[in-house]
């Protein structure tokens, strides 16, 4: 079990710092597009595809477990806290088992599409020129698996998520 939270903490981590430095690059592609448009006059190509298609995607999808983990998705932990040990008990059986259910769903489907982005060698033309964005659209389900692992992990461990800890008090 160790060894599954350290791998599940590398993965979280990781995919954190995806997202981070995604949003620093999305921030300095535009900071600089601006600039260039406003003083030269002259825009820098291909600024918004390359931030919809590519950086977007690397901000979201990579970060997902991380945001799982953090408990920042919403649940109804309120109400919960407030019925029998037995029940919230169950209730959180309940929920993982959904979560992972979902997820697992999400992760398989996710992936079907982004083979369909490889096979037809998905591109958007930028600058006179297409550039390659299927690779991206494999960080869909990367970013669902990370959720997945940590559903599993939940599940198995039997450990509160940090919003359900303060609550159940």
């Amino acid at each position: 079990m160790k060894w599954i939270q350290k791998v599940n903490k590398v993965l979280r981590e990781s995919g954190k710092y995806i997202s981070g430095i995604a949003i620093l690059l999305m921030m300095f592609a535009l900071v600089t597009d601006v600039f260039m448009r406003n003083v030269f006059g002259i825009p820098l190509t291909g600024t918004y595809e390359i931030v919809q298609y590519i950086l977007m995607p690397a901000l979201v999808f990579p970060a997902l477990g991380y945001v799982y983990w953090s408990g920042v998705l919403p649940r109804l932990t309120e109400i919960i806290a407030k019925t029998p040990k037995r029940f919230q008990k169950f209730n959180r059986s309940l929920i993982n088992i959904i979560d992972i259910i979902i997820f697992l769903l999400l992760t398989y489907y996710s992936f079907i599409f982004a083979f369909s982005g490889f096979t037809s060698k998905m591109a958007v033309p930028v600058g006179g020129g297409l550039l390659p964005i299927w690779p991206i659209y494999f960080l869909v389900p990367l970013g669902f698996l990370f959720v997945l692992l940590e559903a599993i992990y939940t599940a198995l461990s039997g450990e509160k998520r940090e919003e359900e800890v303060g609550k159940s008090i």
